[in-house]
């Protein structure tokens, strides 16, 4: 099962002739079955062989997306590749087609990308120089226009002299100024300000200029100015005029006008002197717009027909050729950086390789295809060979759409070690189940069990749509089965939106009470003593005062039950690791101990919870022990008669609780003492053992060296080292403080971790309550008024009740529920067993690094 370990690995040595390695590795980059192993992983990338041929890629690939850029500017479609396998054949037939030398193919794609790249900004340069022409055009005849209809025909005739001093022109009306221009000198200051701005600038102005100016504004066309640093986005501006006494540019007045003109990068203008002037000036304006217009459609036209070129789908290929493009280089980055693994000696590539059993048939086919395909050429060499340093193998467990979810969730936590069972199997039937217990509802289940199934049965439809489901179709099958699992823990609770339903029939029936305390008093009694309500709990239960006690009692105990047989499981799992790794230290000193342990303590406690409840307490509730207080005796008086007991007399009960404390508390030292001694006898052995023979393998260590300078390989050195006996030992110190953090984690993290699963019950509480809340608020006084007004009010009530269901219901508590079920399996669960510190198995592949950037990133 690969499922449950991961796959077996094997350790190979990989020989490539330097003429042939980009043919060689791109045939086993097309495997998905290989893991190179980095040489020197201190070793950066710019100091690799083939570094410049990733910096190529890495240039080319900023300019296909400049080029991407202006393509989305001019809306133009690009179709983006959905089978990644068939442009990779396309790819190998197109280069094995060629007369040239395969690696070269990248030579042509750049120069023919860089000279397009650089058509491109030319043309797009020139449209961005003709925008500012047009721009400015645009402004100086809006400034023409607006100011003559702002300043009028007087302004155009001379002053008859110039009146030095202040002229007061706060609250005066331009007719009231015109009226003073027979007599003083008035300067004007015209130009174009972005509209947003225009509040600033006039308080800034009141302020300079004391009140001594006027100024209006008026607005350009919004549709006529583009701001070409922003995607051609339209800038709404606005025409200024601003009249100031004054006789001269040196006036102190102009000069600070000019500073703030400055500071707001106002593009002034000056007016004409005189109407023939204006006229004139409006024309040639006007001449200049409709050929600054007619170049930009020209340039606009010439732009589209390179873009063009790149939006076209070319015969037997499914993508855009820009996508094309794009995609080859990211494939050839790809190849290069595996390339940059192995370590180049001479004319020879050399490396090393983790393949999963039965892969190495694979990669002798495709080294044999090599030879094959390319005549001339050499392929490369696989040789078996023992596992260089410590590290272990790669874990790689092969996963499908229905385990890839749980599988991530196992993984975020940690990587599970190499031969390590996998706690992934077991989250896909644990997470949903525990998700289900705490989101338990029929109604709000069965939603959440729709849309998986909406999810599952048109997840075609959904991908090839714009639909925001399309990102959860990537977990729609651990939506359905926690789905699945609400929606049946809703009825084993009996609870639909908070309301019971007597699907078959209660056990129960109301009769009169014997002595009432008011009129029409009645009781719930059992109809048959034998009556056991099928499935489910009898709905009566949600109609008695005494219903919150009931359920809390019944889903805490529940919550504990399923986390003991969990947590127990967990630690069996562990005793199964110890027995395959056959690490017997850890088997006999940690796992039967602590598996004795917590059945001795918290399954003790479990037992007497089932007991309990096989135990009919009709008629004496009042002798029923508490199971709370049964623990605390046990642990706070031993040996003392249990009363009220649960069976017998009592005695034997406290016997059998005395004996599984003892048990218990023989298991702490025993997981305490045992490991470490054993363990550092062992490295006092080792350690004598590796200095009786370090003369007599110093010859083989020497050797060794050469051979290791020769390969340039460090980790050989540093695994002989320890195997003769150099390697660092841990002290008994050391050793032994770890084994006492291992047993308080263990013995506390029982205690903790018992508590932990209440969430179970508490989560439920919480989901149930809320729903009782949104019910009786929302829904129930519409229900009881009845007639018109209740039907309003239920209608009213309905909207809100479904608003409120939805928005903390279906969303926050699903949300609640996921992170606390994932919680529990994190820490509560993988802890007993899990050690989560192996790392991944990371294949060569196009199709996975080409298929991530098939995809459009969203905007």
């Amino acid at each position: 099962m690969n499922f449950f370990r991961s796959q077996t690995m094997g350790y190979y040595k990989l020989i490539i002739p330097r003429e042939s390695a980009w043919n060689v590795m791109n045939e086993l980059a097309e495997l998905d079955c290989i893991h190179f192993v980095d040489y020197d992983p201190t070793l950066p990338m710019i100091n690799r062989p083939f570094a410049n041929y990733i910096k190529r890629c890495d240039d080319l690939l900023v300019k296909i997306s400049l080029i991407e850029h202006e393509m989305k500017k001019y809306q133009k479609k690009i179709t983006y590749c959905k089978d990644v396998n068939f442009l990779i054949k396309n790819f190998k037939q197109l280069i094995k087609e060629r007369s040239k030398a395969s690696h070269t193919y990248l030579d042509e794609i750049e120069n023919d990308i860089d000279k397009k790249h650089q058509q491109l900004i030319e043309q797009s340069t020139n449209m961005e120089n003709l925008h500012e022409r047009r721009n400015k055009l645009i402004e100086h005849k809006s400034v023409l226009l607006k100011g003559e209809a702002l300043l009028g025909q007087s302004f155009f005739q001379p002053a008859n002299y110039v009146a030095e001093g202040y002229v007061n022109l706060q609250g005066k009306e331009l007719d009231d100024i015109k009226v003073l221009q027979g007599s003083v000198k008035f300067n004007y200051l015209v130009g174009v300000i972005n509209k947003e701005d225009q509040i600033r600038f006039k308080r800034i102005i009141f302020r300079i200029t004391k009140g001594n100016a006027w100024m209006n504004t008026m607005d350009i066309e919004s549709d006529q100015i583009v701001d070409t640093k922003n995607d051609d986005a339209k800038i709404i501006k606005s025409v200024f005029v601003v009249v100031y006494p004054g006789g001269g540019g040196s006036n102190v007045i102009t000069n600070k006008l000019n500073k703030i003109c400055e500071s707001f990068q106002v593009a002034k203008y000056t007016f004409p002197e005189n109407n023939m002037i204006f006229q004139e000036k409006l024309r040639s304006i006007e001449t200049e717009l409709v050929e600054t217009r007619n170049l930009l459609e020209m340039t606009k036209n010439q732009v589209e027909a390179y873009l063009d070129d790149f939006q076209r789908v070319y015969q037997n290929s499914n993508c855009s050729q820009l996508e094309e493009l794009k995609l080859f280089l990211v494939k050839e980055k790809y190849l290069y950086t595996q390339l940059n693994y192995l370590r180049v000696q001479g004319s020879v590539l050399y490396g090393s390789i983790w393949l999963p059993q039965g892969a190495d048939i694979k990669v002798d086919q495709a080294l044999r295809e090599v030879q094959t395909n390319y005549e001339g050429l050499p392929t490369g060499q696989l040789q078996i060979s023992p596992p260089e340093g410590t590290r272990p193998p790669p874990t790689f467990f092969e996963t499908n759409e229905v385990t890839w979810g749980f599988q991530e969730i196992v993984n975020t936590y940690g990587m599970p070690r190499y031969k390590e069972i996998n706690p992934g199997l077991f989250t896909v039937m644990t997470f949903p189940f525990l998700f289900g217990v705490m989101f338990a509802d029929i109604g709000h289940g069965f939603c959440l069990l729709l849309l998986g199934i909406y999810l599952c049965v048109y997840n075609k439809e959904i991908k090839e749509s714009d639909s925001l489901m399309k990102h959860a179709l990537i977990v729609r099958h651990m939506v359905l089965m926690m789905g699945f699992w609400a929606f049946y823990n809703g009825w084993i609770y009996n609870d639909f939106m908070s309301v019971p339903i007597n699907l078959f029939g209660s056990c129960y029936e109301t009769q009169p009470v014997e002595n009432p305390r008011y009129e029409d008093e009645q009781e719930w009694v059992q109809k048959d003593q034998s009556c056991v309500y099928p499935f489910g709990i009898d709905p009566v239960w949600m109609c008695v005062p005494n219903e919150l006690t009931f359920m809390n009692s019944y889903k805490m105990k529940l919550a504990v039950i399923i986390g003991v047989i969990q947590m127990s499981f967990g630690i069996i799992l562990k005793g199964i690791n110890a027995i395959y790794f056959k690490n017997w230290i850890d088997f006999i000193f940690e796992f039967i101990p602590q598996l004795t342990f917590f059945i001795c303590s918290f399954g003790w406690m479990d037992f007497l919870i089932i007991y309990k409840w096989f135990v009919n307490w009709t008629g004496k509730t009042d002798e029923a022990p508490s199971i709370i207080t049964l623990m605390i005796n046990m642990i706070l008086a031993p040996g003392k008669p249990v009363d009220p007991p649960l069976w017998g007399d009592g005695q034997s009960e406290a016997s059998t609780q005395t004996a599984l404390l003892l048990i218990a508390l023989f298991c702490i030292p025993i997981i305490l003492l045992p490991k470490p001694l054993i363990i550092n006898s062992q490295n006092k052995k080792h350690h004598a053992q590796g200095a009786s023979n370090l003369t007599e393998n110093l010859n083989k260590d020497l050797y060794q060296k050469i051979n290791e300078d020769s390969e340039g390989t460090q980790e050989n050195s540093e695994a002989h080292a320890e195997q003769s006996g150099g390697g660092h030992h841990e002290e008994f110190g050391d050793i032994f403080v770890h084994q006492v953090i291992e047993t308080i984690e263990f013995v506390l993290g029982s205690i903790s971790n018992t508590a932990s699963y209440l969430r179970l019950w508490a989560l439920s509480l919480a989901h149930g309550q809320l729903a009782e809340v949104f019910f009786q608020m929302c829904l129930n006084g519409g229900i009881s008024s009845g007639g018109f007004v209740g039907a309003i009010r239920l209608l009213i009530g309905y909207a809100i009740f479904s608003m409120a269901t939805f928005g903390v219901l279906m969303m926050m508590d699903v949300m609640e529920c996921f992170l606390h079920a994932l919680r529990l399996h994190w820490v509560e669960f993988q802890s007993k067993f899990f050690k989560a510190d192996g790392y991944a198995f990371e294949r060569c592949s196009y199709a996975k690094v080409m298929q991530d950037n098939a995809v459009p990133k969203e905007e």
